[in-house]
């Protein structure tokens, strides 16, 4: 009998040590979701084989809504560096803190020059968006952050969104929008044509960046100085506009390598079209360094992302339907009254006081619902030639991508 409730009380021990197992278990569950990720490396954002057309992607887990993304482009010169992302390397915090991590592979300018670099990166974005559902992005908040050449990229990124010439076919996906809602510059170049100028006028020794051989003369497969036109092409203050996205800049005072005056110039001209920017100087701070990883320069960094990216409210045009009294033509007739067209715009974020923009002109819409807004009549005559853009801004300030309608005579 007493050997009978051993066995018996001993059950009962085992039992509730399973249960606290099972418990345990279920907490570490909870808790490993709400603080690790899933990787996927390799994944081709091209379809042709190259390596250098794949990204990595950090996924958190646990969400139950989708997510931001922050696209990290590494540097390197635009001649060397990978996607590789150690367990320790700061872009992945945000993974381990609800945002979704992209590290991307680019081109390298011993394998092509400019503009291959910044094609790569916008059929990366255009890949992440036609695959945002699978992974559980949100594709209306993607950042874009590089340190040095990523960081040239990355502010490329920004102010060339819609520029139908850095746009490229590669990859496809060209139904989706290449933009970029947010950008963190870390003492990115601005101005190639510059970098010898302000590096003399920060002391530092015998600048030589307009040298055939320099980072940016091999980019741009010329010495910079020999080839203006083309290096304008490549600078990302070339195409600043007031729909660009927030930009948050930081650069070491003491960085020979890329100026710190690009950081400066480049802060002047976002705030002279009363852009959403900051820049922060790291004192003493080189080219990279220790002070940028701090955890107390990282809180900056995720108070940058947090404000711009955690909440969805930036507009997202999906696609647009053109009318024509009432029936549905897609063009635009050449001469016809503006008045007669009526613009469908499909997309994510509208609210009640969303603006139009038609070829840059504001012009009020009605509201459907969040996914939904009408145009009714346009200003004017169509013009004879060219396209008709659409572009939307909400009150927050925030502009959406600009879609295009073609103007011809069928």
């Amino acid at each position: 009998m007493n050997n009978f409730f051993r066995v018996f009380s001993s059950q009962k021990t085992i039992l509730k040590v399973l249960q606290l197992f099972v418990c345990l278990a279920f907490f570490s569950l909870i808790v490993s979701a709400q603080n690790t990720y899933t990787t996927y490396l390799d994944l081709p954002y091209v379809d042709d084989g190259n390596p250098a057309h794949k990204l990595d992607l950090y996924v958190p887990n646990g969400a139950t809504s989708p997510v931001p993304l922050i696209v990290f482009i590494h540097g390197g010169g635009w001649q060397s560096g990978d996607k590789t992302l150690g367990p320790n390397a700061y872009p992945l915090r945000y993974a381990r803190n609800g945002y979704a991590v992209a590290s991307l592979n680019y081109r390298l300018s011993g394998e092509a020059i400019f503009p291959a670099q910044i094609y790569d990166c916008k059929a990366a974005i255009r890949w992440l968006r036609a695959n945002a559902a699978q992974y559980n992005l949100d594709p209306t908040r993607f950042g874009a952050w590089g340190p040095s050449a990523g960081g040239h990229l990355a502010s490329l990124l920004g102010t060339s969104n819609d520029v139908a010439d850095l746009e490229g076919t590669l990859g496809g996906n060209l139904q989706f929008s290449s933009r970029v809602q947010a950008v963190v510059d870390w003492y990115g170049v601005i101005d190639f044509l510059q970098q010898d100028v302000l590096l003399a006028q920060n002391g530092c020794p015998n600048p030589n960046h307009n040298s055939p051989n320099s980072p940016e003369s091999r980019l741009m497969g010329c010495a910079i100085q020999t080839c203006p036109e083309a290096v304008q092409r490549a600078n990302p203050m070339t195409y600043l506009t007031r729909d660009d996205p927030p930009f948050f800049i930081e650069h070491g005072t003491a960085d020979c390598t890329a100026a710190p005056g690009q950081s400066q110039i480049f802060q002047n001209l976002l705030q002279s079209i009363g852009h959403d920017s900051s820049l922060i100087f790291l004192q003493g701070e080189g080219h990279g360094g220790p002070q940028f990883t701090t955890e107390s320069n990282l809180a900056a960094v995720d108070a940058f992302w947090n404000a711009k990216l955690r909440l969805p409210v930036n507009p997202l045009i999906s696609s647009i339907r053109v009318y024509r009294k009432v029936a549905e033509v897609n063009y635009f007739r050449p001469g016809a009254l503006g008045s007669l067209y009526r613009i469908r715009i499909n997309g994510m974020n509208f609210q009640p006081d969303t603006k139009a923009l038609i070829n840059g002109i504001e012009k009020g819409a009605s509201f459907v619902n969040t996914n939904e807004i009408v145009i009714y009549g346009l200003i004017g005559r169509i013009p004879a030639s060219g396209e008709i853009t659409i572009q939307t801004r909400n009150s927050n300030g925030r502009f959406s991508n600009v879609l295009r309608a073609g103007i011809n005579s069928q």
